[in-house]
């Protein structure tokens, strides 16, 4: 189990809002302790974000896969700085996302299956930061973006019929 996946467990678990996601330590070292939600959570970026804040857990999980789509385009671009801001962005979105999904008043197999989408986003665009910000030479982000593409759609799709209500 990758530390991020750890962090987000026990994070999870704790119900702590602020998430040590995408760009909050060096790929080279632990991850820090879980902080609660007031703590500090600078990470050398200023925090206006790129992005609307939701309105809703469905608004959340559009405004999600629309940053998603941006970071993609971004990297096929070069738009280096552009796009690891927009992998910030999506990790601050996330833990939007995941306060409306604990609002939520889903039944315990849906919150699990989402629960476990939030997660699973969490880990592939902490894969991308991490690429970003790794310290070999051929770390790529667009690479590990590509690595983790068919997890990011699957994640997206259950999130998108929970917040639907549809199965598609």
């Amino acid at each position: 189990m990758s530390v991020l996946c750890r962090v987000a467990t026990i994070m999870t678990i704790t119900s702590v809002s602020c998430l040590a996601l995408p760009g909050c330590a060096p790929a080279t070292t632990k991850a820090p302790a879980a902080k609660p939600a007031a703590a500090s959570h600078d990470h050398g970026h200023d925090h206006d974000h790129d992005h609307d804040e939701p309105e809703s857990f469905a608004d959340g999980v559009e405004k999600l896969e629309s940053l998603a789509e941006d970071l993609a385009k971004k990297l096929a671009d070069n738009a280096g700085e552009a796009a690891d801001d927009a992998v910030h962005d999506l990790g601050h979105l996330l833990e939007e996302v995941r306060e409306f999904a604990t609002k939520e008043k889903f039944a315990a197999d849906v919150a699990v299956t989402v629960t476990g989408a939030l997660d699973e986003l969490e880990e592939c665009f902490g894969k991308v930061d991490e690429a970003f910000h790794s310290a070999e030479e051929k770390a790529d982000p667009a690479k590990a973006l590509e690595s983790v593409k068919e997890r990011i759609e699957a994640a997206f799709k259950a999130l998108k019929v929970k917040a639907t209500g549809e199965d598609k």
